[in-house]
């Protein structure tokens, strides 16, 4: 897991401390320098990442939408250069980035400290109370969590804790 990027979505909790769950990542990637934009892309073309600009493919669903905004913030904030997601398995493109892009995306959509009081929910739940796909909420209490919230999680939900 990347301690950069779970660090940057920290400090921008941090530095935007009034924003509430969930997260408004549009308003939030405004913030942050970028221009969102509609575009009709064709499949499997999602999302983009260009200079400031995130293009967004129309017609997403508002967790899908929301988690592409996050990772083109992710790779706006960290990496250099212009990204293209299929948001799929992603062959060519470098693997640490956008694993990076993806735990920024998972920590920012949801924080440590409003997931510690939820854990307990069903991944399904939990996606839908952080408004993210089931994946990313899926990822997040496992792979993208950092030592210390697998230990938390795990001494609070005792045997409901994904391993």
């Amino acid at each position: 897991m990347s301690s950069l990027a779970v660090e940057k979505a920290q400090e921008l909790h941090r530095k935007h401390s009034s924003m509430s769950v969930p997260v408004d990542i549009e308003q939030l990637a405004i913030a942050e320098g970028c221009e969102l934009v509609e575009w009709p892309f064709l499949a499997p073309v999602k999302e983009v990442k260009c200079y400031r600009w995130i293009g967004i493919a129309q017609g997403l669903s508002s967790g899908e939408r929301r988690h592409l905004v996050a990772h083109a913030l992710a790779h706006h904030l960290l990496h250099c250069g212009n990204q293209l997601s299929f948001h799929q398995r992603r062959q060519g493109q470098p693997i640490r980035q956008e694993r990076e892009a993806e735990t920024f995306a998972a920590h920012i959509l949801m924080p440590r400290e409003v997931l510690s009081g939820v854990i307990d929910l069903s991944i399904w739940d939990l996606a839908d109370y952080f408004d993210v796909p089931e994946e990313l909420a899926r990822l997040r209490i496992s792979e993208f969590a950092t030592e210390q919230e697998k230990a938390h999680w795990e001494s609070i939900c005792e045997d409901d804790f994904p391993s």
